[in-house]
């Protein structure tokens, strides 16, 4: 009896190219993020802004960066209400304006209120971007290679994040009024303008339109980036195509609403796990790390040049870090690879605490130089296992119909653990010092202990078969049999958990 060809996935050149153009929005998140610390670093820019008068200095330094983070936690909610009703193209195009907006007023400053509105406006455009990249990359990118795929957001995140460093290095050289600070904050503009002439010209999520009933577009769209001399005939997007609208067909008789995501115990679950997997990874301390990098080398004895220059090399460092994320997140999966990334930044942390407490203002080269080297340790098992993995994980475990909601909810859990870290940082390293650490350890080591135990695998699996992992049913597991996976899936049926179709659907 014959047996019929296995259509074999496949990830084109054209794919590939439109999920890079998006990581220019990554780039805006991690130089937006970053500059600000080598902008605190510059001493141009504390006399400029007369934070070497102030009395209560640090308490604006701390609000300077809880701003940023404030106004990041209202671009997730933001997300949450454009996403679904614009969809993820002009979405991704309004969250760009208003990046560039903030950035504009950032780079013309003429003192530290206006500095910090302007913070908090680049912020809320940061936010809603940062949450709708890895949206949109995960719902354009083939199942198999989702991980990688998306996982370059975190790899030119770190892109942005080193750009930002570097530059406020070259600009800490230049011995002029105002233009040690001025144009590396301009420099943030010009990803997000580019961004927003990019994604005018980038096709629309076919999951998107799908769930509007714009059922050809859809297939067109899917064709396209599917597009491959091995499958002429399209085989892979029609597959792919028929299992998108056999699945949000069935999710259009589901509650979509914001109160069922608390509601329903699978849409709970997710959040549990969504929000979580943001927060705890913040928790171990590294965006306290990067945004008081500066000061806290020089806290161990180092210069101001030195500090930005060690700033720097940390981030880079990390860069090679998320690609190598990128890489393993196929592989290894997601689950046990950000549980061993939580393992390895709290042994990073216990031993930098140890250096700390030791040679911390004594002076000594080889203790300092010791702490630094645990701090490089530090951003390599988060780099290397947590960065790009929780920003695919978050993106891809919400159903269609929830997924911009999901996305948001997810992503903000990346701002509050921020706002919350960052904004107690200045007061804490003036008072606690080195103990400030602590907090980090402890809640790292909570974290790990969550995912080890609470986070569902959903390595290779298509978007639409996930939702089994979570309780719901699934209604169709045919693109799974084609991608080669017949004697492993062939026999596996749905399960309908719960049936949620009678539930209220109101706001």
């Amino acid at each position: 009896m014959a047996t019929e060809p296995v259509v074999k996935e496949h990830r084109s050149k054209f794919n590939v190219f439109i999920i890079l153009l998006a990581t220019l929005g990554s780039i805006s998140y991690g130089y937006s993020s970053c500059i600000i610390a080598t902008t605190l670093g510059q001493p141009s820019f504390i006399t400029y802004m007369k934070l070497d008068v102030y009395t209560n200095a640090v308490q604006l330094i701390g609000a300077i960066n809880g701003l940023y983070q404030a106004g990041g936690l209202l671009g997730t909610v933001y997300v949450g209400f454009t996403g679904d009703r614009l969809g993820r193209r002009w979405a991704i195009f309004s969250a760009s304006a208003i990046t560039v907006v903030g950035g504009a007023l950032q780079a013309g400053s003429v003192h530290v209120g206006m500095f910090m509105a302007a913070r908090f406006i680049t912020g809320l455009g940061i936010g809603a971007l940062v949450t709708l990249i890895p949206l949109w990359q995960s719902e354009v990118a083939p199942p198999r290679t989702r991980g990688f795929l998306v996982g370059l957001h975190g790899v030119f995140i770190l892109v942005g994040y080193s750009s930002a460093s570097w530059v406020g290095v070259a600009f800490y050289f230049v011995n002029a009024d105002g233009a040690q600070f001025r144009p590396p904050l301009a420099l943030q503009i010009l990803p997000p303008l580019l961004l927003a002439g990019a994604i005018l010209y980038m096709p629309e999520s076919p999951r998107w339109l799908m769930e509007r009933d714009r059922g050809e577009e859809c297939l067109a769209i899917l064709c396209k980036i599917h597009a491959d001399a091995s499958d002429p005939s399209g085989e892979f997007a029609q597959l792919e195509y028929n299992q998108i609208r056999q699945q949000i067909t069935y999710e259009k008789g589901l509650p979509s609403s914001w109160r069922s995501i608390f509601k329903i115990p699978s849409y709970r679950k997710r959040l549990i796990v969504g929000f979580g997997c943001m927060f705890f990874a913040q928790c171990t301390g590294t965006q306290v790390i990067n945004n008081y990098g500066p000061l806290l080398y020089r806290n161990l004895g180092f210069s101001t040049a030195n500090a930005l220059i060690i700033q720097a090399g940390w981030i880079t460092w990390g860069i090679i870090g998320n690609f190598i994320n990128a890489l393993l997140l196929d592989k290894v999966g997601r689950k046990w690879l950000m549980t061993g990334g939580m393992i390895g930044c709290a042994i990073s942390l216990l031993l930098e605490i140890i250096m700390l407490a030791l040679y911390q203002h004594t002076g000594d080269r080889a203790g300092n130089s010791a702490a630094v080297f645990f701090l490089f340790l530090h951003i390599g098992f988060y780099a290397s296992a947590l960065d790009a993995s929780t920003y695919v994980y978050a993106s891809e475990i919400w159903p269609t119909h929830l997924r911009a909601r999901g996305c948001a909810i997810s992503v903000s859990g990346l701002f509050v653990s921020s706002l919350i870290l960052l904004c107690a940082a200045s007061d804490a390293f003036a008072a606690i010092g080195w103990r400030y650490y602590l907090v980090f350890l402890c809640m790292t080591i909570i974290g790990a202990i969550f995912f080890a135990l609470v986070f569902p695998e959903t390595r290779h699996k298509p978007l639409e078969e996930i939702a089994a992992a979570f309780g719901d049913e699934v209604v169709d597991y045919s693109l799974e049999v084609s991608m080669g996976k017949a004697s492993e899936l062939g026999e596996a049926h749905p399960q309908t958990i719960r049936d949620y179709k009678s539930e209220d659907r109101t706001a």
